[in-house]
């Protein structure tokens, strides 16, 4: 097939309440074994368990903590997507210090998933001043609250709740989500951190509406607001949390996407200065995120987390001087000084006599211990491991208590569970990573510090060799690379029936048959079979996949985005508005870095904002209309028989669905300007990857007739292909299947050509899902399909099966090692390489694309409404990767494999 257009191929290929009291948190099976044994992270680190003053689990991520007035309890706020054995509802649990016996607490109002309030915990946790009650911040668009808990004997009841009421914000102002349902020139509160001063007011730090309120908790009356807004736009700071001295008199906000902490004068009701960090050069650029915040004992000093930071001299814990009001310094979390970037300080604390800075590098999952008494402290005395991704510190009496937001990740998915109101029958990936709890002892520690950091350092890869690519002839041949990214599979959901490899067919709904290219491209040029995605969901494997990386920001708010909650998830486009975007990871995307090394590289389709011509006939995307941006044009989309696109061979449309039009696209990082193609699309499930590869193929031939000149094929490209996401099965969108068979036939024949060009002697090509989460996998949830394509694939009278563990964060170092970029981050800097992929002696022939499902008609199969589950499709959000509730479709889908004979009703174990 080569580059010739799939319809011109065509044409010769085709002939025609109150809260429950629970016992300790049961732990789940794999965490029963306690002996000393280590894990493996998807991000390519490892963990330790039993960590230091090992708990136990708890719901999912305890992202804040506090501690009761008598010292008895320490409580922690389980804000994520929520656990089984919590009933699948965010809770609070409470650590009885005196027994170290963890109880849970579910608040039956906040069930995953539940549309009645689609409210969540977020941030805020704080004893009241006589330690009876509990409050906590409720938050979503429309309903935004504190909740309040009464508080005895280790025990948490509901008692009544203080609503935040809509903010005005400034005239002149524009908020840049959709408030439908708010009065004119207001903003959803979105209470965030919360602190609780003399006579039970409470200053509550509003999310999404870039302010700061004072609150009477007993009449819940608003006395006060301080507007905290940086930008004509709303949000643009994001307030985070607020800590406040013993008077009560003076008060400090964090913004989570500004580099600042704003003082409150409380006495005068005023904004009294801020303390900043030195601006960014470019005001659109990834923000470091000032989040957690302590006071020295003496309450001269404010200690602030900078994470998401993009240089080594602010990823860390930055010290201001109240006295001057100015940042002093910033005590670096690195092991060494010169380490990567990337270490993420989310949680802190200071010893009560001052002398000790705890730091929680969610990162590293460690905890970085400064010594203070010098006044100077270049790099940590040492680190004390966590479970993944440590989120919250509190020191009680000697005691160290750390929170871990992701535990011990996911394990396998396919233990049936009684199908619920989707269906469904095997876990979700967010419901089986809880987090966990340490109580570490401050008395010895110094004396276990050396060998805790050597764990750390082990379990970081720090010194660890990721390997060396080393190729047959010597010299590294690859001048061009072509990452391919793909949405949401595991790997038995297409590979689980390879003749090679750890795979278990049992729960392969998209096998040989369906997927004959990627089966053949494995057993051609390498089985992957232990490679695990760094991300679980689209909102987060994008960032990974994009840039080796995470943002707090992602890690705390993907959760309650995918659980139902309201949180609103397009605030505007950031760079046309001139202002920092808050999920995106501080250490930039490959294209950042790209850019700044002076690369060529160009961009087919991710992370742009598309304008397409569509005929609106709904307000609500969730009532079945495609696309929130688009225009009115003379033809909406291009039907059966019409003709296509001239760049695209002009031929007649083979499909039986409307192919939608692109009306116009934007970029929305500043590197993505003058480097992507303003003809291809990102995300829009009725238009074919066939298109999408047609539009690619058209340039590569160019590419290919200018070879050795300055507009040769570029050295790096990103080919996004997203169909296998799929649109469930919506009336008149293709099959599941179909969608399945589009995206594979569409990368067949990207290989095919790379393999018969001129460039076949000097490009790789690697290919890999974002994340994993819309199937079964009997190994881990994580466990995806990925490929790494080159002539240089090693030659085997059988296939080659590679077994050692990958992860996406692996793929993007093997990337940079080939082009010889240098890494971003702690993460693709220490990833082990995929070396043996190379070790062939380059005769590898050009690959032919399997064209079986074009022949038989299976990429124009059509959903009817006698498809599995017609009906729910039609109501759900296919606008972009993981609108629609992944949890919904991952039950249709089945349903829909199980209606064609792929995988069996109900699996075993």
């Amino acid at each position: 097939m080569r580059s010739t257009a799939i319809f011109s191929y065509l044409a010769s290929a085709v002939a025609a309440a109150t809260l429950l009291a629970g016992p300790a948190l049961a732990k789940p099976d794999r965490d029963d074994d306690d002996r000393p044994r280590k894990i493996h992270l998807p991000t390519s680190k490892s963990i330790t368990v039993p960590a230091p003053g090992y708990v136990g689990r708890t719901n999912s991520y305890p992202g804040a903590v506090a501690l009761s007035l008598d010292g008895r309890y320490a409580v922690f706020l389980n804000e994520g997507y929520a656990t089984p054995e919590s009933g699948n509802a965010q809770s609070l649990a409470v650590l009885d210090l005196k027994t170290n016996k963890l109880s849970d607490f579910p608040d039956p109002r906040l069930k995953a998933d539940d549309k009645t309030t689609q409210q969540s915990y977020f941030v805020g946790l704080a004893f009241s001043k006589d330690g009876s009650h509990l409050y906590a911040s409720l938050a979503s668009v429309k309903n935004n609250e504190i909740a309040v808990y009464r508080f005895a004997g280790g025990k948490v009841s509901v008692e009544r709740t203080i609503a935040i009421p809509p903010q005005p914000v400034a005239a002149g102002k524009q908020i840049t989500y959709d408030t439908d349902g708010l009065p004119p020139g207001a903003a959803a509160a979105y209470p965030a951190g919360l602190t609780v001063l003399p006579g039970d007011r409470l200053l509550v730090a509003d999310n999404l509406a870039d302010n700061a309120v004072l609150i009477d908790a007993a009449s819940g009356r608003v006395m006060q607001r301080f507007d905290l807004s940086t930008s004509h736009y709303v949000p643009s700071a994001y307030p985070y949390t607020v800590i406040a001295n013993r008077a009560g008199t003076r008060a400090w906000v964090s913004l989570w996407n500004e580099p600042a902490v704003v003082e409150l004068d409380l006495a005068t009701g005023a904004v009294a200065r801020r303390i900043s960090l030195p601006p960014r050069r470019d005001p659109t650029a990834a923000s470091p995120h000032l989040t957690s915040m302590a006071l020295s004992p003496d309450e001269t000093s404010l200690y602030v987390a900078v994470s998401n930071a993009a240089s080594a001299d602010l990823d860390g814990v930055a010290v201001a001087s109240l006295a001057t009001g100015k940042f002093l310094r910033v005590y670096p979390v690195a092991f060494r000084k010169g380490e990567g970037v990337g270490a993420d300080p989310i949680g802190i604390a200071v010893s009560h006599d001052g002398r000790r800075l705890y730091a929680a590098s969610a990162s590293l999952n460690a905890v970085a211990v400064f010594d203070l008494s010098t006044g100077r402290a270049e790099t940590p005395i040492g680190f004390i491991p966590t479970e993944w991704y440590p989120s919250a510190l509190a020191i009680a009496g000697d005691d160290l208590i750390i929170a871990s937001a992701k535990g011990r990740s996911s394990g396998p998915n396919i233990k049936p569970v009684a199908p619920d109101r989707h269906g469904w029958t095997h876990p979700y990936i967010p419901t089986l990573i809880g987090g966990s709890v340490q109580r570490v002892k401050l008395a010895g520690l110094d004396k276990k510090l050396a060998a805790y950091t050597q764990q750390v350092q082990a379990n970081d890869l720090l010194n660890v060799d990721p390997g060396t690519i080393r190729f047959a002839g010597g010299a590294n041949p690859i001048k061009h690379v072509i990452y391919v990214l793909r949405e949401n599979r595991t790997y038995d959901q297409i590979f689980g029936d390879l003749p090679v490899g750890d795979g278990d067919r049992r729960f392969t709904m998209y096998g040989a048959q369906i997927t004959p290219n990627a089966h053949k491209l494995a057993l051609q040029f390498g089985v992957l079979d232990n490679f695990y995605d760094s991300g679980e969901v689209s909102a987060n494997g994008h960032l990974w996949s994009d840039g080796a990386a995470t943002s707090d920001y992602m890690e705390k708010v993907w959760p309650v985005l995918y659980r139902g909650s309201e949180r609103p998830e397009d605030f505007g486009n950031g760079l046309e508005q001139g202002i920092a975007t808050p999920d995106d990871p501080g250490t930039g995307f490959l294209w950042d870095s790209l850019a700044a090394h002076g690369y060529s590289y160009r961009i087919y389709g991710e992370m742009t904002l598309d304008v397409w011509c569509r005929d609106e006939k709904v307000a609500n995307p969730r009532e079945g209309t495609p696309s929130p941006v688009s225009v009115a044009c003379a033809q909406t989309e291009i039907a059966k028989g019409q003709p296509l696109p001239a760049r695209l061979g002009g031929a007649p449309s083979p499909w039986p669905w409307g192919i939608p039009v692109l009306k116009a696209k934007h970029a929305t990082k500043s590197a993505q300007v003058g480097h992507m193609d303003e003809t291809y699309p990102f995300f829009a499930l009725d238009y074919p990857d066939q298109l999408r590869a047609d539009e690619f193929l058209r340039e590569f031939s160019g590419f290919v007739a200018k070879r050795g000149t300055p507009d040769e094929l570029p050295q790096f490209v990103l080919l996004y292909l997203p169909n296998d996401h799929t649109a469930g099965t919506r009336v008149g969108m293709p099959t599941p299947r179909a969608s399945v068979a589009d995206n594979d036939l569409a990368l067949g024949r990207v290989v095919e050509a790379v393999s018969h060009s001129p460039y076949w002697d000097d490009t790789a090509i690697f290919v890999v899902e974002d994340d994993a989460q819309d199937g079964a996998d009997h190994v881990d949830a994580h466990r995806s399909s990925a490929l790494a394509i080159s002539k240089y694939s090693p030659r085997l009278d059988k296939p080659f099966v590679d077994h050692s563990f990958y992860t996406t964060v692996g793929m993007v170092h093997t990337m940079e090692d080939l082009l010889g970029l240098p890494p971003s981050d702690v993460f693709d800097a220490h990833a082990p390489v995929f070396a043996p992929l190379f070790t062939g002696p380059g005769t590898q022939p050009a690959f032919v694309a399997d064209d079986s499902n074009l022949k038989s008609g299976l990429l124009f199969e059509q959903n009817t409404p006698k498809s599995p589950d017609a009906k729910k499709s039609a109501t759900l959000d296919f606008t972009k990767p993981d609108a629609v509730d992944p949890q919904v479709l991952n039950a249709i889908l089945w349903d829909d494999a199980v209606k064609n004979g792929a995988v069996k009703p109900t699996p075993a174990d």
